[in-house]
């Protein structure tokens, strides 16, 4: 019984990703490129839960370790997206402080 993962097969923007022995096929409504990449990450996803469960238990719960693979993809989410609100935050006050400072200029060249 193959229980590995990282087969994906595709038929114009169908496809179907090989997830612990259990084959998922879905339509993609974005370009096939991006849902390629996509169905990859989830794939390397899943092995690296996997692979974690197997350092503890020899026969991993299939469950535990999709559960696993949402909770890291989640935490990976959330990181990016509190790193782009700094960014943003950042960006906001660095243009606020250009602004002031060119209104500052133009006022005392006037």
């Amino acid at each position: 019984m193959n229980t590995g993962t990282g087969k994906i097969q595709t038929l114009d923007q169908v496809l179907t990703i090989d997830v612990l022995g259990q084959p998922f096929t879905f339509k993609a409504d974005s370009d096939v490129f991006d849902a390629k990449a996509v169905a990859d990450y989830v794939i390397k996803s899943v092995d690296q839960a996997r692979a974690q469960c197997a350092q503890k238990t020899l026969f991993p719960d299939k469950g535990a370790i999709l559960i696993l693979t949402a909770l890291n993809i989640t935490n990976e989410f959330l990181e990016l997206k509190n790193k782009y609100d700094q960014l943003l935050h950042n960006i906001s006050q660095r243009s606020e402080n250009l602004l002031h400072t060119l209104e500052n200029q133009l006022a005392f060249k006037a």
